[in-house]
């Protein structure tokens, strides 16, 4: 992040240096800067006023002279300090358009730093960096000489079915239309691209660009996540919107710096308990039941501070084990109970708000980064205006799924308030502990926490 920030201050202060003249003397301040970055195309929609007022003394962007050009270039590489020199030397042929004689190794290295940081290349030259390691088969060039891009995503969610529902019918109809058909999002449903790491390494070596991911996933892919995932720290909805509506900025900037954007911020909901053979109220009936866990090291560890000796399983297993008796409990969403029909085979659950799971859709930096800015912005501004009422959606459909699996036979598992406070002072450590763990800051969860005890403090009447 500091790199780009240089970057941008080098080619910021070049372009400056030109329009500092006598001739631009007319313009003030703000309007230099604002022309500065319209030269190197991270302003693309000044008014008719300012064009004329820049052309005056200057000219639009696309008569730069070579000789600006170059040293924009020079700007650049100067300040790609992740090359050596060697490195460089070789790259400024690549920078030429002779990539031919590099390894897929060197391509990959040289289009990140490229792609990431070279402010002055037009979205048509940047189109012409497409054909690079793990992006170039998803942009498809149209007859009439136009091209789309077509973004390869990978879920667990079962194809039609809450999530996946809701994704097929709001979210790839609304990201085609904002960008007038330039994006289309690719879904292979159900698991077929295997579970979240599976689909994380796949995006990582280029097959996919990008997925939907249960909260696992999403902290794998963004360890910080780990704290929305904390056992009992929401107790309904409205408190997840307050956090959100508070941190969505941030969740964003976590998932950047690990090499991901955020596309969707959705959830998985408050997820159950479930057993094949018993009431699960007391840490004793944890010790006495055979736990799966799926949901990686914070589930892992909280099963254990209730008692449980928890089997890992991945998500492709989960079923069979919990079908040939392998494992008679796990946590989980309600959808995900009905999409798999465990609920046949599950008696009893128990909906105690133990663990609020989000969800989310992801692609990497790398691809997001190749598509025009205006598309980018179309998709953030369509996707965050939608978000909420994408989780209302599936926080409809699971408590529909809950009713329809109590009504089929399971037996729903009650618990007192004296119960479930048993299991929150046992659970509480955890959180202090992953912090230490260095999944989240310390500053963080505690920020979260004063921000939840304000939020109770003003809502206590309701």
């Amino acid at each position: 992040m500091e790199c780009r920030k240089l970057v941008r201050l080098l080619c910021l202060g070049l372009v400056l240096f030109f329009i500092g003249s006598a001739s631009a003397s007319a313009l003030t301040i703000q309007e230099k800067l604002k022309y500065s970055r319209y030269l190197i195309g991270s302003v693309s929609n000044p008014t008719p006023l300012e064009k004329a007022k820049y052309a005056g003394f200057m000219g639009p962007a696309s008569k730069l002279t070579a000789q600006e050009k170059e040293k924009y270039e020079k700007a650049f590489m100067e300040a790609a300090s992740g090359l050596s020199p060697l490195e460089k030397e070789k790259y400024a042929k690549y920078l030429a358009g002779y990539a031919g004689e590099f390894t897929p190794q060197e391509r990959e290295k040289y289009s990140d730093i490229f792609m990431e940081y070279a402010l002055l290349i037009s979205p048509q030259e940047k189109s012409q960096y497409a054909n690079l390691p793990g992006v170039q088969h998803i942009k498809k060039n149209k007859p009439n000489g136009d091209y789309t891009y077509m973004v390869k995503m990978a879920t667990l969610a079962p194809e039609g079915v809450g999530w996946a529902a809701h994704i097929k019918d709001v979210i790839n109809p609304g990201i085609y239309k904002v960008t007038g058909g330039l994006i289309t999002l690719d879904w292979y449903y159900g698991g077929t691209m295997g579970d979240d790491q599976d689909i994380l390494a796949k995006m990582r070596n280029g097959q996919l660009q990008g997925g939907g991911f249960t909260g696992h996933g999403l902290v794998i892919a963004c360890p910080e996540m780990a704290i929305m995932e904390l056992p009992f720290l929401f107790n309904n909805y409205d408190e997840v919107e307050y956090i959100y509506s508070k941190l969505r900025p941030r969740i964003s900037q976590w998932f950047e710096k690990h090499g991901y954007h955020l596309v969707l911020l959705a959830e998985q909901d408050f997820d159950q308990l479930y057993s094949t053979k018993m009431e699960i109220r007391t840490p004793d009936d944890f010790k006495k039941s055979r736990f799966l866990t799926w949901y990686g090291p914070l589930e892992e560890r909280s099963l254990k501070a209730l008692g449980a000796s928890p089997l890992p399983i991945r998500v492709p297993e989960v079923a069979a084990s919990i079908r040939t008796g392998v494992c008679d409990a796990f946590i989980g969403p309600a959808l995900w109970a009905v999409g798999t029909q465990m609920y046949t085979i599950m008696k009893y659950i128990n909906p105690i708000h133990i663990r609020y799971s989000p969800a989310g859709g992801i692609i990497t930096n790398q691809t997001w980064n190749l598509m025009p800015k205006e598309a980018q912005i179309a998709i953030d501004y369509f996707v965050i205006s939608a978000e909420k009422e994408f989780r209302q959606k599936v926080r409809a459909g699971n408590e529909k799924c809950i009713k329809s699996m109590i009504k089929y036979g399971m037996k729903e598992v009650k618990m007192t308030p004296a119960e479930i406070d048993v299991f929150r002072k046992r659970l509480m450590p955890v959180w202090d502990e992953f912090a230490e763990k260095g999944y989240y800051s310390k500053a963080e969860l505690a920020e979260i926490k004063a921000l939840l005890a304000e939020y109770r403090a003003r809502n206590k009447s309701k």
